[in-house]
């Protein structure tokens, strides 16, 4: 049987056939989305895609006696960019369907779901934990999505995330470089030079706004009772809103003209290696809590 298998080619009798402890499947998901004038819309998904295979390359490496097994990507995810091209569920509904496909592999006894993502949409990344906790709580099931922590080392700037590899802040998908900025025209060029639009490098930078005086008061709060973490990240998804909201705006955050393919690869190098960490601790049988920005108001997951 070949290393890497399409579930879509399977037949009943060779579904049967797999060792049930020594299955993962994989699944790319990432809404389409308005990336910029310079990126297409379905930029998280083709990178979603290249992220896949980099978690097959780590399966059949550290793995090798270990099957992988790749479902049909879903274009789907929370809080996708509100302009013109966007299409986007709610996170009620992501985190139901989420459940829904784990119970189901659950059903015929396997164990492992890795979700290859690229979306950092703070509702999308809430649900997605949301459903992985909830699998494994009620299942012993393994929802796997290493972007949740990616994406929260990518935002907090951390640098022993970035050791080595030539990123800083600014340019790693931080706040100043949120989106269809330097990193991700960067990621892309990486992945495929064909989808960025030559014009790139002639957009401005452009930094996202200060947040309103709710997000502002909210995160005052956090920080009187000493929750640093959630404080910053409450005022962040501040900023978030009010670009968000700002129909008038560009539709991406950072500079893409600072972009370069070899700034992608060392991005992906960075996310290959938290991602490999997980795997290993799951197939170990560890319990994984992934905490994605905003954590402890993950109850924002169930609003529509």
């Amino acid at each position: 049987m070949a290393k890497n298998l399409n579930y879509l080619e399977l037949t009943m009798e060779e579904l049967d056939g797999l060792d049930r402890e020594k299955t993962i499947f994989l699944m790319v998901l990432s809404p389409i989305e308005a990336h910029g004038p310079h990126l297409p819309l379905g930029t998280d998904l083709f990178l979603a895609e290249k992220i896949q295979n980099q978690y097959l390359e780590v399966i059949n490496e550290d793995f090798p006696s270990f099957q992988a097994v790749t479902l049909p990507p879903l274009p789907l995810g929370a809080d996708a960019l509100p302009r013109p091209g966007s299409l986007g569920i709610g996170a009620p509904l992501l985190s139901r369907l989420l459940e829904s496909f784990g119970k189901d592999l659950v059903g015929m006894g396997f164990k492992y779901l890795i979700l290859a993502d690229n979306h950092g949409g703070p509702r999308h990344l809430l649900a997605c934990e949301r459903a992985a906790r909830r699998l494994y709580k009620k299942h012993g099931f393994y929802l796997l999505n290493p972007f949740a922590r990616e994406f929260s080392l990518m935002m907090s700037g951390d640098q022993k995330f970035l050791e080595g590899s030539g990123l800083e802040t600014g340019i790693c998908g931080d706040i100043g470089d949120l989106h269809a900025g330097t990193n991700e025209t960067s990621l892309l060029l990486a992945t495929g030079e064909e989808h960025v639009r030559e014009h790139f490098k002639e957009l401005p930078h452009h930094n996202p706004p200060h947040p309103g005086k709710l997000f502002v008061f909210l995160s005052s709060i956090f920080r009187f009772f000493k929750k640093e973490n959630l404080a910053q990240e409450v005022k962040t998804l501040g900023r978030i809103a009010a670009w968000a909201e700002d129909k008038e705006t560009p539709s991406y955050i950072g500079a893409p003209a600072s972009a370069s393919p070899e700034a992608g690869e060392a991005m992906l190098q960075c996310r290959r290696k938290v991602a490999r960490e997980i795997i290993a601790r799951a197939v170990q049988g560890e319990e994984i809590k992934l905490r994605p920005p905003l954590w402890p108001l993950h109850i924002l997951a169930r609003l529509p």
